[in-house]
């Protein structure tokens, strides 16, 4: 099973959509930190996931059992030149959750 984090961006919601088609909805789970996209939310299973959060992560992955996490969690370039640090802890520490998981 797929997990992706989020899911509702731009890049996430094109993934999720074409794995869902490739793998069946039923084996792609979409996260976000809020769901602000009803397509995605509604045409499969969505899962509210703080990716900063490492137990929100861990619940998530335990309870779909995940093999496969894709992390489309981030802040771009022009809002993380103006809040690094917010960006180094959405980048960054999301990545070290994931791949400690």
């Amino acid at each position: 099973k797929i997990l992706i984090i989020g899911a509702c961006g731009q890049i996430g919601s094109e993934l999720t959509f074409k794995l869902r088609h490739l793998f069946g909805n039923e084996n792609v789970i979409a996260s976000d930190i809020n769901a602000g996209n009803v397509e995605i939310s509604k045409t499969g299973i969505f899962e509210i996931v703080d990716a900063q959060n490492y137990t929100s992560v861990k619940n998530c992955i335990e309870k779909h059992q995940i093999d496969t996490v894709y992390l489309m969690a981030a802040m771009l370039s022009a809002t993380g030149e103006k809040h690094p640090e917010k960006a180094w802890n959405l980048n960054m520490n999301s990545l070290f959750h994931v791949l400690n998981l």
